[in-house]
């Protein structure tokens, strides 16, 4: 009987310590599906957001398809580490560095801004944005009254 418990209790120990490492090192995340059109340009791009709220610091991965004329001619591949600052409603991110996946991301970044803001394509820019939390499902990214996108969990 007393190994019967001993063994219980190891196991809700354990339990209760891997619950406790993976809250502590995993980085949270949300990920939102954009589109982005002008003229004959469209890109089809994903952003990953992996951040530490106790840091203030993450990584947005923005990957994806670049096409003119609807064909594809190329692919977005990047990571952008940041650190942000935060005034009321309002979150300040600031990019630190912008890590190209040169086996994969195939456009200049002459080609990148024109399609996405400053931040995402070089390092020591800067981007505001409201992010409003959505209950447990994830996050509404707004500029002013203008929604951007929805980044879920």
């Amino acid at each position: 009987m007393g190994c019967l418990i001993l063994l219980v209790l190891g196991g809700a120990l354990s339990y209760h310590f891997t619950f406790q490492v993976d809250k502590i090192y995993k980085p949270e995340r949300c990920s939102a599906p954009v589109r982005v059109y002008s003229g004959d340009v469209r890109a089809n791009l994903m952003l990953d957001f992996m951040y530490s709220s106790k840091a203030h610091s993450g990584v947005v991965s923005v990957s994806g398809t670049y096409s003119e004329n609807n064909k594809v001619v190329g692919t977005v591949r990047r990571e952008v580490a940041y650190t942000w600052t935060e005034n009321k409603n309002e979150v300040r991110l600031h990019s630190v560095s912008v890590n190209k996946m040169s086996n994969d991301e195939t456009l200049p970044d002459s080609v990148m801004d024109d399609i996405l803001p400053d931040f995402y394509v070089y390092p020591d820019k800067n981007i505001t944005y409201s992010i409003l939390p959505q209950a447990q499902k994830g996050f509404l990214f707004t500029v002013g009254q203008r929604p951007i996108f929805f980044c879920a969990h």
